[in-house]
């Protein structure tokens, strides 16, 4: 079907069908208002310290003379701009000049030089996300305070408590504590719930939110069919027990764990084994890894004990949870790098299991928290004493072997014992080939002293060669291609004459090379297929030599079948026999001698070669290498930073955790780090323990979060004093100890919410519950939900039978080098598409997936017309229709009523209602006329206006 015609046919769907399903017309979700917290850490992270070591010197309150009238150690001061105007546009990078000067477009600004692409990038980012910043109030020196013990009356930071369950009056309505707690709440607020959702939404709701996948109308229909009393029950174990769980769970992690497959700064490498973290969590949610265990290896997997190579394999591939963030391994201040990676890990650790902007105290005493700068740099003492670099100009990520069976690994710790033994054996006889060859009287002449006749491609391609690399033809211009040789002023004599160079199967075959002396020319041929003799150069024969101008060695490429390779041309003097001069006899038995252990010398290496050659071919399989830490080889304390300069050292601060909380008890003592460990593994324990007040709490209301659109906190990545305080505090502590009493398991913590009834409720509203809780905050009916990007498209790849199911391991191609211009091709759960910092699936982009230079717990939900358009105009969108066209028209050849039917449950999960029906039946009648759009592209119009219509993205 043509393009336009499509169009024209989707235009009149849109006319007729715009009443068709209105139920979402109101949805307000509870999930609308972005997160800020990401913006304020932003500018922490990446902003103030830029701001402080580069500007206040001359535009803060306390600097010697104010310049240009600018302030920029306050909002207000930063957004007023100075005597030349505004310097921040919220929003708006290209209007704002203190972009401009840090480009060094208008002003030049700092004077003492321009600041790196990557931090003038982040000032640009910052501007774009309208330039948070929580810097309120006058330009005034102060200093804070922080009171630990006040700080310790803050409800994330008290220690957790059993609590009651409340009594309610209607009592008969709970199935679990979990709604006498939420019905408490409701009734002190003289508020009803909702009915229960029918079972057809709820059904199309507990798929989504267990696999992320729609159920089918057959398994709609077995559930409908099933009147059990723990029909429900029953689902929920089956959704918990697919393999598809962990794909839908483990991407909620992969957010937290600012998961992506590149590094994102400078010309962003690739993380090439990246997917074996992915497949981990993916494997760890299905398997209902304990979550404390969860936590412990990836802070710390490597320090932990094992049972067998696969539970060591699982645990070093979680500590890629510390490496995958994003970094600029170009930055030539390799301290300053240090310090980056150390300061990403700290923020994304603290965001991830503790809820808390740590990162915020780089610089400074946090601005909001109890948390000093000191707290910040005992963590930075644990992150340093960890080795995550390699050195080098480009520094790298650090490695190594993934575990395997012993036997495994013994044939292949045999195989590379072989091959080194070899390799070393060939070095060494090298080393003795170019000794003997010394000993004669040779003379070298590199490809660079010769004199070209065409056009000759200089090359180091192939690594063995003679000087600063070689040259070739290009395989080109046969017989116009000249290389001359003029030697030195040789004695006159006879001399061995060679050429180097590297054979391949490309080479000609017969090379011309024409030796010219006084006694006249001689050529021969080479066939350069063939290895040269000794390795890298071939004898041409023995020639006279009388050092007259003449004399000259030409390459030709006339008539050659490949490329011609030139490398240099050796002369080895050959000295003649006499029998009345006995120095001459004495040079000639010297030549013979040194020639025959030359020779012996070749053979040797060449015999060594084949025998390389042999033990590779039956190598052992490459054991692969994947990324992970190690302990440092000198832990120890680090200096807390001056302003966070990584060249300011102040004093050293012991290395521990986040003091406010930590229990103050006398009989609580504080964890000791052993001088000779990091300090990751009781981090790990101290963040998993049950005692620590924050960690359960967070990982609770996560899971809340996912269920119902919105956290018990709302602000699911911030639990310090700017975070939100939680609607049901009671219920947060009781969920929290329920998982830990329950082992920590993720599943168990689920099964139990959704069992409840008030996730059971219907997600529509009344005027009273509207006008009384508008942010549904006591729950009294579910809320309508967004489907994140990568449900919306794995169902419509699902409805349109083209989703591959299977699990996947490295879906990069193997002949990518970069992210850049990545295309994305195949049908896989959006769980396995590679993840890239600076190229996102399209579809992905346009639904709110999350930025992985980030850790993010809660996505942003927006509305905005490019999504309509893109499920309108998009060609995948358009493939997918076609093909759920075709599969209704081949399984309901005939009858239209079942296929509009049938197209409803297969993409809504629900029948058309009357007007629906009606609506979609007009479209199909009007559209068949003669010369007309085919059947099955009227079918495709439709199939893509109800892809595209608010039902098929929204979970009620």
């Amino acid at each position: 079907m043509q393009r336009s015609e499509q169009s024209c046919i989707m235009k009149r769907v849109l006319v007729i069908i715009a009443v068709m399903m209105t139920g979402g017309a109101q949805i307000a979700t509870a999930n609308d208002a972005p997160d800020k917290d990401h913006g304020i850490e932003f500018f922490e992270a990446k902003i103030r310290p830029v701001l402080i070591k580069h500007c206040y010197e001359c535009h803060a309150a306390d600097a010697k003379s104010i310049r240009g009238g600018l302030l920029l150690d306050t909002r207000a001061g930063t957004l007023t701009g100075g005597d030349s105007g505004t310097s921040i546009v919220p929003g708006k990078p290209e209007e704002s000049l203190l972009l401009e000067s840090l480009r060094f477009e208008s002003f030049e600004m700092p004077p003492a030089g321009k600041l790196a692409p990557e931090i003038i990038a982040d000032f640009e980012t910052w501007i774009k996300m309208g330039a948070p910043d929580p810097r309120e109030g006058e330009s005034k020196v102060v200093k804070q305070t922080i009171d630990l013990e006040k700080g310790r009356e803050f409800w994330s930071f008290k220690p957790m408590e059993k609590q009651p369950v409340p009594q309610v009056t209607d009592a008969d309505w709970s199935h679990s504590d979990i709604d006498r707690f939420i019905r408490a709440r409701q009734e002190q607020q003289k508020l009803k719930p909702a009915p229960a959702a029918d079972r057809t939404t709820l059904v199309r709701r507990l798929y989504f939110d267990l696999i992320g996948l729609p159920p089918t109308p057959a398994q709609i229909d077995a559930f409908l069919n099933d009147h059990r009393p723990d029909a429900v029950a029953n689902l929920v174990d089956e959704l918990l027990a697919s393999s598809h769980f962990g794909e839908r769970w483990g991407r909620y992690w992969l957010d937290v764990a600012r998961y992506s497959q590149s590094t994102g700064g400078g010309r962003s490498l690739l993380y090439n084994s990246a997917w074996r973290y992915r497949n981990y969590v993916i494997d760890a949610f299905n398997k209902d890894k304990p979550f404390d265990q969860f936590i412990k290896e990836q802070v710390a997997g490597d320090t932990l004990k094992s049972n067998d190579y696969r539970q060591q394999q699982e645990q070093l591939i979680a500590t890629a949870f510390l490496l995958l963030g994003p970094t600029n391994y170009e930055q030539q201040d390799k301290e300053q790098l240090r310090m980056d990676v150390i300061d990403e890990q700290i923020q994304t650790v603290g965001r991830a299991f503790m809820a808390m902007t740590l990162g915020c105290a780089r610089c400074h005493d946090h601005k909001f928290d109890p948390i000093p700068a000191s707290d910040y740099y005992a963590l930075a003492g644990i992150f340093r004493s960890t080795h995550v670099l390699t050195p080098g100009n480009v520094s790298g990520w650090t490695k190594r072997a993934l575990p395997v069976p012993a036997e495994q690994q013994k044939e292949r710790d045999a195989y590379d014992q072989k091959l080194a033994s070899l390799t070393s054996q060939q070095k060494k006889k090298q080393k003795q080939l170019k000794k003997l060859e010394l000993q004669l009287n040779s003379i070298v002449l590199d490809d660079s002293a010769a004199t070209l006749v065409g056009d000759w491609k200089e090359s180091t391609f192939m690594k063995d060669y003679i000087g600063k690399g070689y040259i070739h033809d290009q395989h080109q211009a046969k017989g116009k291609k000249l290389v001359k040789f003029v030697p030195p002023k040789l004695k006159s004599g006879r001399y061995d004459v060679q050429l180097a160079y590297n054979s391949a199967e490309s080479r000609a075959s017969r090379v011309p090379v024409t030796i010219k002396t006084a006694k006249g020319k001689h050529t021969v041929y080479v066939n350069q297929r063939v290895e040269p003799t000794d390795g890298a150069f071939s004898s041409l024969g023995q020639f006279e030599f009388n050092g007259t101008k003449d004399e000259e060695i030409i390459v030709s490429n006339e008539g050659t079948d490949g490329f011609v390779i030139v490398d240099a041309i050796r002369f080895i003097s050959a000295p003649v026999e006499s029998e009345k001069d006995t120095q001459q006899q004495a040079a000639v038995a010297h030549y013979k001698q040194t020639s025959l252990k030359i020779a012996q010398a070749k053979k040797q290496l060449k015999q060594l070669k084949s025998e390389i050659a042999q033990t590779k071919k039956s190598a052992p399989p490459q054991i692969p290498e994947i990324m992970s830490v190690y302990e440092g080889e000198a832990p120890g304390d680090y200096h807390l930073l001056i302003r966070g300069d990584v060249h300011n050292l102040g004093k050293k601060v012991p290395r521990g955790f986040i003091t406010v909380a930590q229990s103050n008890k006398p009989a609580d003592k504080p964890v000791s780090i052993p001088d000779t460990a990091s300090g990751r593994h009781e981090l790990a324990d101290w963040i998993a323990s049950p005692q620590n007040p924050l960690t359960a709490r967070v990982y609770a209301n996560r899971i809340w979060h996912h269920l119902f659109g919105s956290g018990l906190v709302r602000t699911v990545d911030n639990f310090g004093f700017r975070g939100e305080t939680p609607s049901h505090p009671e219920l947060l502590d009781h969920l929290a100890l329920k998982l830990i009493e329950q082992g920590w398991s993720t599943k168990s913590l689920i099964r139990e919410i959704v069992l409840s009834r008030t996730y059971q409720l219907a997600s529509e509203s009344t005027e009273q519950q509207r006008a009384a809780d508008p942010d549904n905050r006591l729950l009294t009916h579910q809320n309508h939900r967004r489907l994140d990007a990568e449900a919306i498209r794995d169902t419509i790849l699902f409805v349109s039978g083209n989703l591959d199911l299977s699990q996947h391991e490295q879906t990069i191609r193997p002949d990518t080098k970069t992210e850049y211009g990545y295309v994305f091709q195949k049908h896989y759960r959006s769980i396995y598409i590679p993840v890239f910092r600076n190229r996102l699936h399209d579809l992905l982009a346009v639904f709110d997936f999350p930025d992985p230079n980030l850790s993010v717990g809660r996505r942003n939900t927006s509305t905005l017309s490019t999504q309509a358009l893109y499920l309108m105009n998009n060609p995948f969108v358009m493939e997918q229709s076609q093909e759920l066209a075709g599969r209704l028209i081949k399984e309901f050849p005939t009858d239209q009523s079942k296929r509009i039917d049938a197209l409803f449950r297969t993409t809504l999960g629900r029948l058309p209602d009357q007007t629906e029906k009606a609506n979609a039946a007009q479209f199909l009648n009007q559209s068949q006329t003669e010369g007309g759009p085919s059947e099955t592209e009227i079918w495709s119009a439709l199939c893509q206006t109800v892809i595209a219509c608010i039902d098929f993205r929204y979970i009620k």
